[in-house]
């Protein structure tokens, strides 16, 4: 699977450098092609010009005896012109209706202009150059013809004549096999070049990913201690963390999840094993019948606490699959704090805790299910008052209106969780003890709580340190006169 991925990869890079590389040679290719055959037409008028300042040196020396050379000079001129462009020059003059020209072969020759051919004389006649194709019919025997026509200059200023070049068209086009051949190997060059730097490329992107399949094998194999090891920057490298991460929250759930198994191993041993050797004493008459209520009691209580365990656990489960309904109506939130209160007053009198109720003067009425928020201050109530001191202890319950909601703290001064603890306390599976309780529960009271809070669209916060410690939730303040917001 990593090969095919590889090589998909691969065949990506390569098709998009080979459709590039495609493309930018056929740009090349046309653009060089247009540029050459402008260059070789810009020569060939550049010839017809240079026979055209012959002639009009020709019309300064008729006069002289050098005016023979100057002849000899345009004859060996056109005579180059026509054996390396395959071109004819011919020397025009203007006169009433007819073209008179000279032909390579210097042979004087008149004809009858078309209306055409008149059109292109005058605008040679004015001082301009010609580019005209099918001018002359009768010349295209072999194919078609380009005339190119420059004016001659007596004495650099009046137009007396034309120098007409015709060149067959096929001359002047550049072929493009010829051009092609010029940019191929180039072309072939950058592909070989490419598709080297494509191997390397997609194989530093399949690399991280890789390392990164392998380590998720290894995960799924049980060993979480394995990491990704990915360095390049990016997306890849951000995922790699994530993953890292992952196998972090893995490896510490699975390390919470053997000892809350543990846990509740020793939760359930210990009073099954404590009920059996207490009712086989009694079958067995080892304890007295007089005795036997008091054992009788502690039975009861052993398996009270089976039953809050396993309740406990159902919950739980029903929370984290979402099937724990809420029945969700205003409530005094006052007086739920004032009855949790009330249900732990023998025990506060027990350790002799000093109580504080800081209850708003105003009445709350809270949106939610007030048996399942009754559960949760009743359990956090419960854990202050069980790792309070004997003496010198100190609860505290509040409740506050704000920004449109009711919120409930309850503060204790009691051992502080350690700052490494907090952010686990409400986890499932988080060893309790962990947490300065003493081997105490299962760590399943707070994880409860925080589940239906978070049913309820709240979170649950946690504070500690200075000798205090604080647990709040903010619940919708609901829409009653009875309850305005403070």
């Amino acid at each position: 699977m990593r090969r095919s991925l590889f090589w998909r990869t691969y065949s990506v890079l390569l098709a998009a450098l080979l459709l590039t590389i495609a493309l930018f040679t056929g740009v090349l290719t046309a653009a060089r092609q247009q540029g050459m055959q402008e260059s070789y037409e810009a020569e060939v008028r550049r010839q017809a010009r240079e026979v055209a300042d012959y002639m009009a040196n020709l019309s300064e020396l008729s006069y002289v005896q050098n005016s023979a050379t100057m002849k000899y000079l345009i004859r060996n001129k056109i005579f180059q012109i026509n054996q390396e462009y395959n071109a004819d020059i011919w020397l025009v003059s203007y006169d009433s209706g007819t073209v008179q020209y000279l032909d390579s072969s210097w042979n004087t020759t008149r004809f009858i202009a078309t209306d055409a051919v008149k059109e292109q004389l005058s605008i040679i006649q004015g001082g301009s150059e010609i580019r005209a194709e099918g001018l002359f019919p009768e010349l295209e025997s072999a194919g078609q013809i380009v005339t190119i026509g420059v004016p001659w200059l007596y004495d650099g200023q009046t137009v007396v004549g034309a120098v007409l070049l015709h060149i067959p068209t096929k001359q002047l086009s550049v072929s493009l096999s010829g051009v092609i051949w010029q940019i191929l190997p180039w072309a072939l060059l950058s592909l070989a070049l490419g598709t080297i730097l494509a191997f390397f490329l997609a194989r530093s992107q399949i690399r991280p990913l890789k390392e990164m399949s392998g380590a998720v094998r290894d995960f799924s194999k049980g060993d979480l201690s394995r990491r990704v090891d990915v360095h390049c920057g990016g997306e890849l490298e951000e995922l790699a963390d994530s993953i890292n991460r992952m196998a972090e929250e893995l490896s510490r759930l699975e390390d919470s999840r053997r000892s809350f198994v543990a846990n509740v191993s020793h939760e359930l041993r210990s009073p099954m094993t404590c009920m059996r050797g207490y009712v086989q004493a009694m079958l067995d008459g080892v304890i007295d019948e007089a005795d036997r209520p008091r054992y009788l009691r502690i039975v009861l209580d052993e398996t009270d606490r089976l039953t809050e365990l396993v309740r406990d656990l159902l919950d739980l489960s029903r929370l984290e699959s979402g099937k724990f309904p809420l029945t969700v109506a205003p409530f005094d939130a006052n007086e739920l704090m004032r009855r949790n209160l009330v249900n732990f007053e023998p025990r506060i009198s027990e350790k002799n805790i000093d109580v504080c109720v800081d209850l708003s003067e105003r009445p709350l009425a809270a949106m939610g299910d007030a048996n399942r928020i009754n559960q949760v201050v009743s359990n956090i109530i419960d854990n202050a008052v069980k790792f309070l001191p004997a003496e010198g202890g100190r609860l505290t319950v509040r409740t506050r209106g704000e920004n449109g909601g009711v919120r409930f703290s309850i503060l204790n001064n009691g051992p502080d969780i350690p700052e490494a603890d907090l952010p686990y306390i409400f986890e499932r599976f988080y060893k309790a003890d962990k947490a300065h309780t003493s081997g105490q529960g299962t760590g399943l009271g707070l994880s409860i709580c925080q589940r239906i809070i978070e049913q309820h669209g709240s979170k649950i916060s946690v504070r500690s340190g200075f000798g205090e410690t604080a647990f709040d939730f903010v619940l919708p303040l609901a829409e009653t006169p009875e309850a305005p917001q403070e």
